[in-house]
């Protein structure tokens, strides 16, 4: 079995399983794993994606993810950032969060994508994350594991409804807000943001897109993916995400 893996490593092997998974997914192109499917609403707008390398010094501020809050290329392996619609109702929702000084600043840029950056503060606002229109921006797997999010023909729906959630739910990890991602275990109620749940040790199931925390990780011997398709055995699951 392998040994135990630091964050940034766990995240390698969490991004090699998106090509698994990209590739049955509805629409999705053979072979590049990081295209939406055709006709999808969610879809990133092109000149917003950048999933080959952190910007360069002096390039415009990015775009960031409005559960994790990192912006467009990220280490921690959460895929694209993509542009959400929002349910017929949800301007008309945000308006009555409005300041009498109008929509808000964003939330402030991190130092970085280090883990000790990930979520927001306590005083984030619903103005902060999402655009006037309803519109927000959220990573791939970030919006694909919050609950209450599913994929239907054109795309990812519910990811509004998550981030308006998200906002007054803290992660279990790294105890600021915009955790989305539940435990599974009955009666569980543990949440976390895409990149803690690696670093905390929770199993993640990549066929079924379903998290369970470190005191529920026993329950995952039984699902399907969580066997080594070498040895046939489960490994140390807190440790590993591949044995």
């Amino acid at each position: 079995l392998g040994a135990r893996r630091p964050p940034r490593q766990l995240t390698a092997a969490l991004l090699a399983a998106d090509g698994a998974v990209a590739s049955e997914e509805t629409g999705s192109a053979e072979g590049d794993p990081l295209k939406p499917p055709e006709g999808a609403s969610a879809g990133p707008e092109p000149e917003s994606a950048d999933t080959k390398g952190p910007p360069q010094t002096g390039s415009t501020p990015t775009r960031r993810c409005a559960l994790c809050n990192c912006g467009d290329w990220s280490p921690h392996g959460q895929r694209e950032l993509q542009r959400f619609e929002p349910a017929p109702e949800w301007p008309e929702r945000l308006a009555g969060h409005e300041t009498p000084e109008g929509p808000g600043q964003p939330p402030p840029e991190p130092a970085g994508d280090d883990l000790a950056q990930i979520g927001f503060s306590d005083r984030v606002t619903p103005v902060q994350l999402f655009e006037p229109t309803g519109h927000c921006w959220v990573h791939r797997w970030c919006a694909a594991w919050s609950a209450g999010v599913g994929q239907e023909a054109a795309g990812l729906a519910g990811v509004d409804r998550a981030v308006f959630s998200g906002i007054s739910q803290k992660c279990e990890h790294c105890r600021r807000m915009g955790a989305t991602i539940p435990c599974r275990a009955a009666g569980c109620p543990r949440l976390y943001h895409f990149p803690c749940a690696a670093a905390s040790g929770c199993f993640q199931s990549m066929k079924t897109l379903r998290l369970l925390c470190p005191q529920h990780v026993a329950e995952a011997v039984q699902m399907e993916d969580a066997r080594c398709s070498v040895c046939d055995g489960p490994g140390d699951l807190r440790d590993l995400v591949f044995c």
